[in-house]
């Protein structure tokens, strides 16, 4: 095949057994990679209500045919699992290089099962797998693991992915993080690797996966470059990568402010694109093969000392770590992003558990005694006390530790009423009262609220946004009407194929030049085949299809497609005035919905649906 090896690793970390599986083309065709392999194994592998933090529980890293190449970070990696913080089926799509390097082993995917008695880490490379023990390294947080393991190793090419304290102690939002910078943050995938006792995984390959056509490979990519460095379409997430987003996003209304109680935050001027670049911006980082450069390095060395080597806090943290908490100091936000990201946590949910104590206290639902410090909006040390106080499952830390939904049932009081989560999983920095395209997706996605699972309504205000798709005429992000065609369609496309490449969301987002044409062409022009647009988002189709069966095993039916009830309040103020999103619009998206999607009343696909998508299942 081209585009793969064909070859599994499975590691059994109970019994220390390692083993290899083999995949055909036919399986690479149907499900591509990354996403849709983790998917498929994981439907197939696990009983249903096998607890996540169980050894049953397996964690899979799964790389696709573009992992191949260097191209638009390409050489990411999907983690797939069952997620600890909602119960269903969860991927976390990591860029950086672990999946070219795991690539250069011989191997597409790794599966890890069981549970180690000891701590240990996992070494990877073309020659051979070994277990080694870590006992040293347990309690270290992602930098000091990786810099204790290459200077054993001797390595600078290899890829160290870890879990820092957060992932030991099993805070259900645990994330794991590569090369420092790049992390598989939604889902908990790093307290599932923690339960597992496995504090790495190194891998060291250089070994080439086959491609059909290399010149011609050569010659997409080299065009494709130079639109994103020509056409202009690409140059505000070049300057101010995602910050390029903040400041819009508040004149939009749609910005979370003081726990999703306003969308518009006061000291914007202090957090925008402009002003993060100008207070804490030292310089940028590009993922392999990628010309636009968003990832950007921040330094701080008063009153906290932020380090450039680690990844600077993107729109979603800006969002989660200032406005959402009220906010407005970068230097804070900086280091409580450092601090997650030392410690392994996912930032959007770290940020929604602390805004919803800080309304708690507010209502007077909890005190200072209960906290043992008090929690005030935008005030940083406390927040940084918080977040330490998760990290470490400390007094109040340890419920918070478990996410909002879970820890709203305990505090109880009414609480729940400004829990923000769907199915568990805490809702990102995008108040979908403005954006009504982004609600139906929060409440559709396959792993709770996830802002990765559809494109945004803002992309296709303009005509003749994605043609090759369908999706050709001009919507507001406020207007109902088309929204559940759109989502679908971009589920499909961007929420899963992106993943199961992979390749990155960002230059797919029109008017960027990675076309759904030009995508397909690339896959085609890897693997040697002959896909059409169609056949390729039926690989979306059928690989959603699979995670809502998963989810389905599980217990979640249409109760569960649903929003949290601040979303039905209207808004007063800012660019989304007057908007909500009650629960009959949301009834009258999802009866549409269901219908394209072939699924009945209850959220189920039926019979035919699956047989047209070709799903074998029990």
């Amino acid at each position: 095949m081209y585009g793969y090896h064909g070859k599994t690793l499975k590691v059994d970390l109970t019994q220390r057994k390692i083993y290899e599986e083999t995949f055909d083309e036919e399986f690479a065709k149907k499900y591509i990679g990354g996403v849709g392999f983790g998917f498929r194994w994981l439907y197939d592998t696990l009983p249903a209500k096998t607890d996540p933090l169980s050894p049953e529980n397996k964690l899979i890293f799964a790389t696709g045919p573009l992992c191949s190449i260097s191209f638009l970070g390409s050489t990411g990696i999907s983690v797939a699992t069952k997620s600890p913080l909602t119960g269903l089926i969860a991927d976390s799509d990591m860029r950086g290089r672990m999946g070219g390097v795991l690539k250069g082993t011989g191997y597409d995917a790794l599966i890890l099962e069981g549970k180690s008695s000891e701590p240990v880490y996992l070494q990877v490379t073309e020659h051979a797998v070994d277990i080694i023990e870590a006992k040293e390294l347990w309690g270290k947080d992602i930098k000091e693991t990786q810099e204790k393991i290459l200077s054993k190793i001797n390595d600078g090419e290899a890829v160290v992915a870890s879990i820092g304290i957060a992932g030991e102690n099993l805070v259900k939002y645990a994330a794991i993080a590569s090369d420092l910078r790049n992390f598989a943050g939604r889902g908990g995938t790093g307290a599932v690797m923690g339960s597992k006792n496995l504090k790495a995984i190194v891998i060291r390959g250089k070994l080439k996966t086959p491609v059909a056509d290399a010149e011609r490979i050569k010659t997409l990519i080299k065009e494709v470059n130079y639109l994103i460095k020509t056409d202009g379409s690409c140059d505000t997430l070049s300057k101010y990568g995602t910050w390029n987003t903040t400041g819009p996003a508040n004149f939009k209304g749609i910005l979370p402010t003081k726990n999703f109680q306003k969308t518009t935050f006061e000291y914007i001027d202090k957090i925008d694109g402009d002003a993060m670049h100008n207070s804490i911006w030292v310089g940028k980082r590009t993922c392999p093969g990628c010309a636009i450069g968003c990832r950007h390095m921040v330094k701080v060395e008063k009153p906290y000392s932020v380090s450039p080597d680690l990844e600077g806090p993107q729109y979603e943290s800006v969002a989660a770590l200032g406005p959402l908490l009220f906010n407005g100091n970068p230097v804070v936000i900086a280091k409580a992003n450092e601090l997650c990201n030392l410690y392994g946590m996912d930032t959007i949910s770290t940020g929604v558990i602390i805004s919803f104590v800080m309304e708690c206290i507010d209502r007077g639902v909890l005190t200072e005694d209960d906290l043992g410090f008090n929690l005030k909006w935008g005030e940083g040390e406390e927040i940084l006390k918080a977040i330490e106080t998760i990290a470490h499952r400390e007094g109040i830390g340890d419920i918070l530790a478990e996410g909002v939904k879970l820890a709203s049932k305990k505090i109880g009081k009414g609480s729940e009423n400004w829990a923000m989560h769907v199915k568990g999983s805490e809702v990102p920095m995008h108040d979908p009262r403005g954006k009504k395209g982004m609600g139906l997706a929060y409440a559709t996605a396959l792993k709770g609220a996830d802002h990765e699972s559809s494109m945004h309504d803002e992309a296709f205000e303009k005509e003749n946004a994605l043609p090759d798709l369908g999706l050709k005429e001009p919507m507001s992000r406020k207007q109902f009407d088309g929204k559940p065609f759109l989502v679908k369609t971009l589920q499909d496309y961007w929420g899963i194929m992106s993943d199961a490449l992979p390749i990155c969301k960002f230059p797919m987002i029109p008017p960027r030049p990675l076309t759904p044409a030009r995508l397909v062409k690339l896959l085609n022009l890897v693997t040697g085949w002959n896909f059409t647009i169609e056949e390729f988002l039926q690989v979306g189709e059928r690989t959603f299809n699979l995670g809502r069966l998963f989810d389905a095993r599980e217990g979640i039916s249409r109760s569960d497609d649903t929003l949290p009830r601040r979303f039905a309040e209207v808004l007063s103020e800012g660019g989304s005035a007057g908007e909500n999103l009650d629960s009959d619009s949301l009834k009258t998206m999802l009866d549409e919905y269901y219908r394209l999607r072939g699924w009945d009343n209850e959220g189920r696909p039926y019979p035919e649906t699956l047989k047209r998508l070709g799903l074998e299942v029990d």
